[in-house]
């Protein structure tokens, strides 16, 4: 018989992130009355009874557990408008002609600039800085969806570059997602970017990679590794003050646990990259909070094709250095007319068989690989998942609907999960992402519901799964006699979930959806 006790025995001994979790438990309704498979059913009754009704579902999804947001770049994620407030209170100006900032130190370089605090009273001026900044009105702004996508981030760069306000930036993307009830984040930045780079140029270019990981370490690699590790911990302060957490006056982002996975600028020289990789494998390898790495900026881009399998291969390399550091790749981001046809066909297998990848970031030409249906039973057989960005994909490469390989995918079995990529530059959010994949892919509740756990199960949060496999069937044996939402643990399942936060996360999320199928069935 297993010992048995109320949640607040616990709530003392847990750390507070997850206390935050067990609280989140202890609010939800007792499930003795009924079972979960009943209220799940009558959840995925409503959900099919109000199908025909895009408002009523914007509704559910939003107020559904969603899991985790597992493919969504920090500097991205932000509004436009908060980059303006932001650049109004740190005193920078604007140029009116280029519709650009311009720095405080530069602000009196030309009498046409204006400060940035009165952009309120300059309505045309201050619209045309968020059109710039994001996709908001794609359709005047003369440039094709790539264009206007990755040249917004130049627009706010000077702000999203600043350590300054780093820490707002997470704060706002936390309190979103704890809006639309996401438990997890892993948000991609860059620490130490430009040192690093400088570091590699300095070393400079060896084909033995062992020889230049080597000169990289004398170099000063280890210094760069533990001031960005000093980074994140500070940045880890930072939000939690900004955030107010451990206060009565605590934000709604406070209960969410964000990780980082350290990115890796593709567009730059092999020996830049290959220093950015060194760097990022060495941090994620001692800082907990860093849980992976990943290679961002535009596939398409000359650089990024030319050396896209020298990269490959340098992940490997690291990959075997580090065989317990979590990669996450943009792969496959491209599609026909974007970039020649021999570009389409190997960068998903490369990402998969060369840099060990465990997750595909996009993954949009898979029907255009050398055997794809062969790679994707080779994707379902590793456990390799797809991050599907649905919105984005429409807005970067046109591809939407049935050109989308999202039910190639889904026929195949190969693990999924919806992310939000940049929602600010978007102007979107994960839950659009969960309507649009019901809507133009006739998915139920019970299919959602799947895609949320997966953004668990498949997260690089450190620690054992709550699930005795993928398919979501059955806990492990240490939680197995426990029911998510009830209002006692066993004190063995207790201490399963102490060690692994893997599993706490998960538990969250079991939770919350215990409640919401109570709460939605009794509307």
């Amino acid at each position: 018989m297993h010992r048995r006790a109320p949640l607040s025995l616990f709530l003392g001994v847990l750390t507070s992130s997850s206390c935050l979790i067990f609280s989140a438990v202890a609010q939800a309704p007792s499930t003795s009355q009924q079972s979960s498979a009943q209220r799940e059913a009558q959840a995925a009754s409503w959900f099919e009874a109000h199908r025909a009704q895009p408002g009523a579902l914007r509704a559910f999804v939003q107020r559904m557990p969603k899991g985790g947001d597992i493919h969504t770049h920090l500097s991205g994620a932000v509004y436009a408008e908060d980059y303006l407030e932001w650049a109004a209170t740190d005193g920078y100006c604007v140029n009116p002609k280029a519709g650009t900032l311009v720095e405080p130190l530069a602000c009196g370089q030309d009498n046409n600039y204006f400060p940035a605090s009165e952009l309120l009273n300059r309505t045309s001026v201050y619209d045309s800085l968020i059109n710039r900044w994001s996709t908001r009105n794609l359709q005047f702004a003369g440039k094709s969806g790539h264009d206007q996508f990755f040249e917004a981030f130049s627009g706010f760069g000077a702000i999203s570059d600043s350590a300054s306000r780093r820490d707002d930036m997470v704060a706002k993307v936390a309190n979103r997602a704890a809006s639309q009830h996401i438990n997890y984040l892993e948000l991609m930045l860059t620490v130490q970017g430009s040192e690093v780079r400088q570091l590699g140029r300095e070393v400079g270019w060896n084909k033995d990679f062992q020889q230049m990981y080597r000169q990289l370490l004398k170099g000063g690699l280890t210094k760069l590794v533990t001031l960005g590790s000093q980074q994140i911990v500070q940045l880890e302060r930072e939000v939690s003050k900004t955030l107010g957490c451990g206060t009565p006056s605590a934000q709604p982002g406070c209960a969410v646990t964000v990780r980082y996975l350290q990115q890796t600028t593709r567009t730059k020289s092999p020996v830049e990259v290959f220093a950015q990789l060194a760097y990022a494998f060495e941090l994620a390898s001692s800082q907990e909070r860093v849980v992976g790495i990943n290679l961002v900026a535009p596939e398409d881009n000359p650089i990024a094709l030319r050396d896209y399998t020298l990269q490959m291969q340098i992940l490997q390399f690291f990959k075997r250095q580090f065989p317990n550091v979590k990669v996450a790749l943009h792969a496959g981001e491209l599609t026909l007319g974007l970039v020649t046809t021999e570009n389409l066909r190997f960068h998903i297998r490369q990402a998969v068989e060369v840099a060990q990848a465990s997750r595909i970031g996009h993954g949009v030409d898979i029907l255009f690989e050398e055997r794809p249906f062969d790679l994707m039973q080779q994707m379902k057989r590793r456990n390799v998942l797809v991050e599907i960005c649905l919105t984005s994909n429409e807005v970067i490469l046109n591809v939407q609907g049935d050109r989308h390989p999202f039910g190639e995918y889904w026929k195949a079995g190969v693990p999924m999960t919806l992310a939000s990529d940049d929602e600010g530059i978007s102007r979107i959010d994960l839950s659009h992402e969960y309507l649009l994949a019901a809507t133009r892919y006739g998915l139920g509740y019970k299919d959602l519901k799947q895609l949320a756990r997966n953004s668990l199960e498949y997260s690089f949060a450190p620690g054992n799964s709550l699930w005795k496999s993928p398919e979501f069937k059955e806990m492990v044996p240490a939680c197995a006699s426990d029911t998510p939402g009830e209002t006692s643990i066993s004190k063995g399942c207790s201490t399963f979930l102490y060690k692994n936060e893997h599993a706490r996360i998960q538990w969250q999320l079991e939770s919350e959806f215990a409640r919401f199928e109570s709460l939605q069935n009794s509307l």
